[in-house]
C-alpha cells in the first residue's frame, strides 16, 4: 500500500510537457532522427495515387496538372486530394511544401517545384478571387 501512495505523490508532467521537463525542440534544432518522429510512417498505399487523388487530378485544368509530382511523390498528391475542397489547408499545405524550414534539405526536384508552383498559383486564383467582391 505504502509503494501505492507513493507513486500517487510522484510529481506528474503535465500531457504537453515531453519527458525531462523540457519543451519541444525548435525546428533549426531538429536533426533527421528528431523529424522522423514526427513523420507519419510510410505505408503501402502512399506508394500510389489513391481514386481520389486520380479524379482530383482530372478535374484540374490541363495546364495545372503535377505530373512530376504524381509520378514522384503519389503521397503528397493524395493529400493535396483530401485537402483541396479547402483553399485554406491546400494554402498552408503547399506553402510547407515549397519554403523549405527544415535545416539541411535539398528541396524537390526542379520540375516537382515547378508543379507545386503551379498549384499554389491556381490555389491562390481559388482562394483570392472568392473574395474579391467585384467578382459574381
Amino acid at each position: 500500500m505504502r509503494k501505492l501512495l507513493a507513486l500517487l505523490r510522484w510529481p506528474r508532467a503535465s500531457a504537453h510537457t515531453p519527458p525531462g521537463g523540457r519543451g519541444p525542440k525548435p525546428r533549426e534544432l531538429m536533426t533527421d532522427s528528431d523529424w522522423v518522429r514526427h513523420r507519419a510512417p510510410p505505408r503501402h498505399r502512399d506508394e500510389q495515387l489513391s481514386d481520389d487523388a486520380l479524379e482530383w487530378l482530372a478535374e484540374l485544368p490541363e495546364d495545372f496538372r503535377p505530373a512530376a509530382l504524381a509520378e514522384r511523390y503519389p503521397r503528397i498528391v493524395n493529400r493535396l486530394a483530401q485537402l483541396w475542397r479547402d483553399p485554406g489547408l491546400t494554402e498552408h499545405l503547399l506553402d510547407e511544401l515549397v519554403v523549405p524550414r527544415r535545416p539541411g534539405r535539398q528541396g524537390f526536384p526542379a520540375e516537382v517545384t515547378l508543379d507545386l508552383q503551379s498549384l499554389q498559383v491556381l490555389n491562390d486564383h481559388r482562394l483570392y478571387l472568392s473574395e474579391d467582391p467585384d467578382q459574381p
